[in-house]
């Protein structure tokens, strides 16, 4: 499956809501980057997080920071609050594993 398809995948289940929409497309970046700025690395085994890099749009904000994410949490504070915890670490993981279906 494409980055693009597994975009559309991932949308189709998701509540309407512009602010989860624009959180997509910023995972859709993360996922999307190779070197600028964003960064995912693949867990170590099967029960390992993913370990998403911080992502900014701004090139002054340090992107050294990192999250563990996995298919239903992350350690980011935007998912205490996104709702149904869909911050766009987590929406980056679930396009990178409907890639790999």
């Amino acid at each position: 499956m494409t980055l693009a398809e597994a975009y559309l995948n991932v949308a189709k289940n998701l509540p309407t809501d512009p602010t989860i929409k624009a959180r997509l497309d910023r995972a859709y970046d993360i996922v999307r980057s190779d070197g600028s700025g964003y960064s995912i690395q693949l867990p170590l085994g099967k029960d390992s997080p993913y370990i998403v890099y911080k992502a900014s749009t701004s090139l002054l904000e340090d992107t050294s920071h990192y999250y563990y994410v996995t298919s239903s949490t992350c350690d980011c504070p935007d998912f205490r609050s996104a709702r149904a915890g869909l911050c766009k670490h987590r929406l980056a993981i679930m396009m990178l594993e409907a890639m790999e279906r």
